[in-house]
């Protein structure tokens, strides 16, 4: 039912920012113009959580992404960060405490270099990510592979990508692994109506040892509010082939976001 709530909140937002004759916040560029050196388009995502009550915590949630456009490269960089502090009090002295609950950060750097027509690339790609509490506590990999926009209009798109790569995974119980993976991805953006935007991406990271496979997918609705401010709210889904201990292979996340787009 929240989720529904936030939703329906979203799609207001967006037919009221419609309804507006006098906003021409749907003419805005989609684009930052560079002449030569191609072109930008990026957010940044900003969320906080407040709870209160039984049990007291503060914590933010930060993602951006930027993509550099040239006429024969492309370069996608993300961020991601979530930091919690919970409050604890002590019974006995009744002295206050705050303690990080989680920490996590994740940062993507991608390049394409497009031939033939420009829809098809050869890709580069690293990543690292830093999770307090998750099932892995360090992971990194490096891939390189073949890469497809299949569908392109205006800023509407679906690419594909796939190859091979390596990867470093620390357990949360310190066990460390090491082999070659295999990438797949798919990134799909779409304008559902004017101030309203659709997005959905996976990630799939096959082990080729036999060690965890990885999977990663979130759903996002993007509603323009005035500007170039929006809400956005995300849905993603962690999949983990063999966790340690008793440990879910699915973990799930919802979230709702201020977000600025450049």
């Amino acid at each position: 039912m929240p989720v529904l709530i936030l939703l329906l909140g979203l799609l207001s937002f967006s037919v009221l920012a419609n309804e507006e004759p006098e906003n021409d916040a749907g003419t805005l560029p989609e684009f930052i113009d560079l002449g030569i050196l191609g072109t930008i388009t990026g957010d940044i995502e900003l969320g906080f959580l407040f709870i209160d009550g039984n049990t007291e915590a503060r914590g933010w949630r930060l993602v951006t992404e930027m993509v550099h456009d040239t006429e024969y490269f492309r370069n996608k960089y993300q961020f991601q960060g979530r930091l919690q502090k919970n409050q604890f009090t002590n019974t006995d002295t009744g002295d206050v405490t705050s303690q990080t609950t989680i920490k996590r950060y994740a940062f993507t750097g991608q390049s394409n270099y497009k031939f033939l027509s420009g829809t098809q690339s050869f890709f580069g790609r690293a990543a690292y990510a830093y999770d307090m509490l998750g099932a892995f506590k360090q992971q990194g990999q490096l891939v390189t592979g073949y890469a497809n926009r299949i569908y392109e209009h205006q800023a509407n798109y679906l690419d594909l990508e796939t190859g091979p790569g390596f990867a470093y995974r620390e357990a949360a119980s310190g066990n460390t692994s090491r082999g070659l993976i295999w990438f797949l991805a798919a990134n799909f953006d779409q304008e559902l109506y004017k101030g309203s935007r659709f997005r959905q991406t996976f990630e799939g990271n096959v082990s080729l040892d036999g060690n965890n496979s990885i999977f990663t997918s979130r759903t996002s609705l993007t509603s323009q509010i005035n500007g170039r401010l929006g809400m956005r709210l995300s849905f993603s889904v962690n999949y983990n082939s063999e966790p340690e201990g008793d440990a879910e292979t699915t973990d799930t996340e919802t979230s709702a976001s201020l977000v600025y787009a450049f």
